[in-house]
């Protein structure tokens, strides 16, 4: 179809703004990119009044193509989180129940790497990635990380994975999209984020600071096992306040790979 490439780059760039969207926001996105991209086709559709045709040939596909689209960013996110937290060899059913999927996220392995998404992947290498960053690195592309929505998106879905009190194998687009609302409104959360921002910012430190000042921030912030089941974060200033911190973290720009649930 003629629509096939904007409906497609209309679907991605949605995503990156909006991971729930209702239909009409679909539409009003993927006619947008249609006026962008192929004008002259957009100006005949007005003359004859062939948009309502056209979207009712063209929703169902649009539809699924997004679905699919999300899907495969949480299957990214699932995979980086076995890989990074080392439990591939306790890989959670996707037809588990949800008693199997409760036993598996508290067990003592899944409860050690919930504990674990700050540690660094090196711990000898002070520069090493946190695993939480590393999991958005192998996620998401450097440009998509300059975008905060994705960023929500990708620690949402890592601690629901992990959660306890999330008992379902397969994650629900709507129950992560009313998680992601709550960064909004938690006082809390909105520090963490604030210093969560430095790490994906694309400039570089300078080489001297970067050591003192990643690890001041991060010595900072505290996941604990518990205030992850409960969908916090809490953030213990000890030294200095995260707001006087200065220099960001440089990262490096890692393409995400597509890869099976």
């Amino acid at each position: 179809m003629w629509w096939d490439a904007p409906m497609t780059k209309a679907c991605h760039q949605l995503f990156q703004e909006n991971k729930n969207p209702s239909d009409s926001e679909i539409e009003e996105a993927f006619k947008s990119q249609i006026q962008k991209d192929c004008p002259k086709k957009m100006q005949e559709l007005i003359n004859s009044n062939g948009w309502e045709n056209l979207w009712n040939a063209a929703y169902s596909i649009t539809l699924e193509y997004f679905r699919n689209h999300r899907a495969a960013y949480i299957r990214k996110i699932k995979d980086a989180t076995y890989m990074f937290l080392n439990l591939f060899s306790c890989k959670l059913n996707k037809f588990a129940t949800p008693e199997e999927v409760r036993c598996w996220k508290e067990s003592e392995k899944v409860k050690q790497a919930r504990g674990n998404l700050l540690n660094r992947v090196d711990s000898k290498d002070l520069q090493s990635p946190r695993i939480i960053e590393a999991i958005l690195q192998r996620t998401f592309n450097n440009e998509e990380l300059q975008n905060e929505n994705n960023i929500i998106f990708g620690i949402t879905v890592t601690i629901m994975f992990l959660d306890p009190t999330y008992d379902q194998a397969e994650i629900s687009s709507s129950k992560v999209q009313e998680r992601m609302n709550k960064w909004e409104s938690n006082a809390i959360i909105q520090k963490w984020l604030k210093c969560e921002e430095n790490l994906f910012e694309d400039n570089v430190m300078n080489h001297d600071n970067m050591e003192k000042n990643d690890d001041m921030q991060f010595d900072n912030v505290l996941i604990e096992e518990s205030d992850i089941e409960n969908e916090s974060i809490s953030i213990y200033n000890e030294d200095k306040r995260i707001n006087d911190l200065n220099g960001t973290i440089n990262m490096e720009n890692t393409d995400s790979e597509d890869s099976s649930n």
